[in-house]
């Protein structure tokens, strides 16, 4: 087993005084993970499970990697230095998209196969998101190595990106969950399909609803919006996001409800 590993934001070079036998250094860029296996792993294909501790020697602008290391290390019983690590999250989980991702498919949520890190083992096309990015914005399509490298010189060094498969001929659902109950769901276009149905589900299919319930319970958000692409072919449904802060207009509008009355509702339960 290695002893200890040294992590920090940016040039691990920085760190290089502290090399020596037994100890690791990275930085927060190397951290690869895939939802193959739901490791951690360097670029020595070393799992950061295997280190005894683990030594956050400064976060930095990687607050997004951070937080996902510090609870695969929790998960696994590794040590983190400093403690404070070790019982709060650096960030909220619905900031967290890389935590968001792997929370959902350690509760067996069917999603994308999605990398952070190494994106060499998805086979193009695939689609490229950063971690920031809202509706619809900073998502790309990428079809060949080419295509990536020029991508990659418009990567903002303050952003986190990731890479998911592409789910073909998909539709999107976007899925209003409040507490247990799954109040409107609607059937919109992606941007990788330009079909411009739109739908009502009402009443919604409860493989839908469960399913949307379920991915909320996973990243424990009481009231959130699902996005499920189903595809098109095989019916298959995956969860793309769990958002926290959800816009419910167009539910509101095609729905026939008042979110807001259904909130109010679910917050009197609580009192």
């Amino acid at each position: 087993m290695n002893n200890i590993l040294i992590i920090t934001s940016g040039n691990v070079n920085k760190i290089a005084d502290f090399e020596r036998e037994g100890v690791t250094l990275a930085s927060f860029n190397d951290i690869s993970y895939t939802t193959d296996d739901m490791k951690l792993t360097l670029p020595s294909g070393a799992d950061v499970k295997d280190f005894k501790i683990i030594y956050f020697r400064m976060v930095g602008k990687s607050l997004e990697i951070a937080t996902l290391v510090a609870d695969y290390a929790k998960q696994n019983g590794i040590q983190i230095v400093d403690e404070m690590y070790e019982t709060t999250h650096l960030l909220p989980i619905s900031l967290g998209k890389a935590l968001e991702m792997r929370r959902l498919n350690e509760k067996g949520i069917r999603i994308p196969k999605t990398l952070f890190g190494d994106f060499s083992k998805l086979s193009f096309p695939y689609i490229v998101k950063s971690t920031s990015g809202q509706k619809a914005r900073e998502v790309w399509m990428v079809k060949t190595q080419e295509e990536l490298d020029e991508l990659k010189k418009k990567f903002e060094k303050n952003k986190f990106y990731f890479a998911q498969e592409l789910v073909p001929n998909a539709r999107r659902i976007r899925v209003l969950v409040v507490g247990d109950k799954a109040v409107g769901a609607i059937v919109r276009h992606t941007k990788w399909n330009q079909d411009h149905t739109k739908e009502t589900l009402n009443p919604i299919p409860e493989d839908i609803a469960k399913l949307a319930v379920d991915s909320a319970k996973a990243v424990s958000l009481n009231i959130s919006g699902i996005d499920i692409l189903v595809n098109s072919e095989t019916n298959e449904m995956y969860i793309i996001e769990a958002n926290a802060a959800p816009s419910w207009k167009l539910i509101n509008k095609y729905c026939g409800i008042s979110v807001e009355d259904e909130i109010i509702k679910y917050l009197q339960t609580k009192i």
